[in-house]
């Protein structure tokens, strides 16, 4: 009984752990939270529904992806980032008016 708890917590303690989702992708980036395809399992279309982020979130992603978007509530608008992942430079895609 004491070597199996000892195994277990062996495993748990060396184990990896990922905040990362992918749907129909084995690698997410590892800046992005979800990665999903663009069609369901019907292969229909579908669009993605964004979190709600300060900028001051959105500033403080480590490393964004190239391509990265999120929804500043501040500001208003969808932003992308146009930047590296090493120098990100968020836009905003389209102000609401």
């Amino acid at each position: 009984m004491k070597k199996t708890m000892i195994s277990i917590g062996v495993i748990l303690c060396t184990s990896n752990v990922f905040g990362q989702v992918g749907i129909n992708s084995a690698t997410p980036h590892p800046s992005s939270n979800l990665t999903v395809a663009p069609t369901d399992l019907k292969g229909q279309y579908k669009g993605t529904l964004l979190s709600l982020m300060t900028t001051s979130q959105v500033n403080s992603i480590a490393n964004p992806a190239k391509g990265l978007l999120v929804y500043d509530t501040q500001l208003k608008c969808l932003k992308v980032n146009k930047g590296t992942p090493a120098a990100s430079q968020w836009v905003c895609i389209k102000t609401r008016s």
